[in-house]
């Protein structure tokens, strides 16, 4: 269970979205600017998570959803061999639904549903060193955020939202034969009794014998707060930025233990035991009454972390509006783990990822190309989460370059479609596969996100 615990010491993977295991494509009119929406959130309702502020002065009700599908492609060659792995995501929906209406002129409402963090990353088993630290993680984490935006002045919009958060934790690792000790009752089998802690790899057992399959799932909830501001300096130039609070999730769930047969046959007799008695057998036997591999529940908590932007947006003239804005999210907080096994056998863990604060620099354009088309387009940047000594398969994230395009296509005077395209190169980073060998190997990633969203306006 010990190695098992290492999965979460990685910090969790990412879905190439943002930084950490962080999703900013939660709407398809910013998206196709990049994600920059500080100063000049899309009236579509979606202001609920870029900026609770641009809620403010919306008029009737405005209903909005949306996809976005995340395409990851990457690959992992090690040094010796020159082998390469490639990464085996699905694509993967994120969707989001906003709702807003106006009270007033100066006091509007909504409601938003959106996946600020979240991820899912698969490597195929077969062949992949890294399968031992984690082939298949998901994490979702839904907010459920109620929200109010005020007109404070002619030039000063704030807002606040308040959000609930669900969120389920999924992780899948084999585990080495060739890494556990032998059980007590084996090893006394012996003619002379092997010493405590003797591993099965000196017993002839080959290193990347795969002879357990381990699923941990677990839930939690919790609640943040979302808060943003918006000033009109002048006709043209508005200033705006939020700010998402942390939350500790408190996850309880369970671990399972599931048999991957190895098909190995002891090459001597041990005991009353044959030469050829199947390993197999013996490991589903009461050899490993002691281990600590035994199904149980288990706790842990992960930090949500706190995120903001601050940013401007000028209207250049009636057709052409910039913006830019500077996000960070504060992944310093994230920076251990305590995990706390209810089988006695499997002793707890204090785990220290260490991730570093992120800080993004987003630009984006609108140009209003006739009086039912608007186009758009960005480019952003990000630093990364991941220290360099802890680049894992389940987090091999690294500074990136993004390139975005999108278009507001009105199709009936109440309802406007939205499509968005984000191309994302990652510069290629150095890492392990296996956490007591460091970084031995090149990670490689890119990804297409494609997003589709619809508004309505009642």
């Amino acid at each position: 269970m010990r190695r098992f615990a290492l999965v979460l010491l990685a910090g969790l993977p990412s879905v190439l979205g943002a930084q950490g295991f962080g999703l900013y494509e939660l709407g398809t009119c910013t998206m196709g600017r990049a994600g920059a929406a500080a100063a000049n959130p899309c009236p579509d309702g979606s202001a609920a998570f870029f900026n609770p502020g641009g809620l403010a002065g919306l008029s009737g009700t405005r209903l909005s959803t949306g996809v976005t599908l995340v395409g990851a492609y990457g690959s992992f060659t090690d040094d010796f061999l020159a082998h390469q792995t490639d990464l085996d995501n699905p694509l993967i929906p994120v969707p989001n639904l906003y709702i807003a209406h106006a009270l007033s002129p100066q006091l509007t409402v909504a409601l938003g549903a959106y996946a600020p963090y979240g991820l899912e990353t698969k490597w195929p088993t077969e062949d992949f060193e890294g399968r031992f630290v984690g082939y298949n993680t998901k994490l979702q984490a839904i907010y459920i955020q109620p929200t109010i935006g005020y007109q404070a002045s002619p030039i000063l919009k704030l807002g606040i939202g308040v959000a609930y958060i669900t969120s389920r934790l999924e992780l899948h690792q084999r585990a080495d034969l060739s890494t556990q000790a032998v059980p007590a009752a084996l090893a006394a089998l012996f003619p002379t009794p092997l010493p405590p802690g003797t591993r099965f790899s000196a017993l002839g057992v080959p290193t990347g014998t795969d002879f357990a399959d381990a699923t941990l799932e677990a839930t939690g909830t919790g609640v943040a707060v979302n808060v943003g501001a918006i000033l009109k300096v002048s006709d043209r130039l508005s200033i705006g930025g939020h700010w998402l609070t942390r939350r500790a999730i408190e996850y309880d769930g369970t671990a399972v233990f599931d048999t991957v047969h190895t098909n190995l046959a002891l090459p001597i007799s041990i005991g009353p035991l044959p030469a050829g008695y199947p390993v197999d057998n013996l490991l589903a036997g009461q050899f490993l009454a002691d281990s600590t591999l035994g199904d149980g529940n288990v706790g842990t908590s992960i930090t949500l972390p706190p995120q903001g932007s601050i940013g401007f947006a000028y209207k250049v003239s009636d057709t052409w509006t910039v913006m830019a804005d500077y996000q960070v999210v504060v992944w310093g907080w994230f920076s251990s783990i305590a995990i706390d096994f209810e089988n006695p056998r499997s002793p707890d863990l204090a785990l220290s990822p260490n991730n570093n604060d992120t800080h993004g620099f987003r630009f984006g354009a609108e140009y209003q190309y006739s009086d039912k088309v608007t186009l758009r387009g960005g480019y952003l940047y990000h630093t990364a989460a991941s220290p360099p000594e802890f680049v894992t398969p389940l987090l091999p994230e690294g500074a990136r370059n993004e390139f975005t395009i999108g278009a507001g296509l009105t199709l009936t005077p109440k309802l406007r479609a939205d499509l968005g395209y984000q191309y994302i190169k990652q510069n290629d980073r150095r890492g392990l596969v296996s956490t007591s060998a460091g970084n031995t190997g090149l990670y490689k990633f890119k990804g297409h996100l494609f997003g589709l969203g619809l508004a309505y306006t009642f």
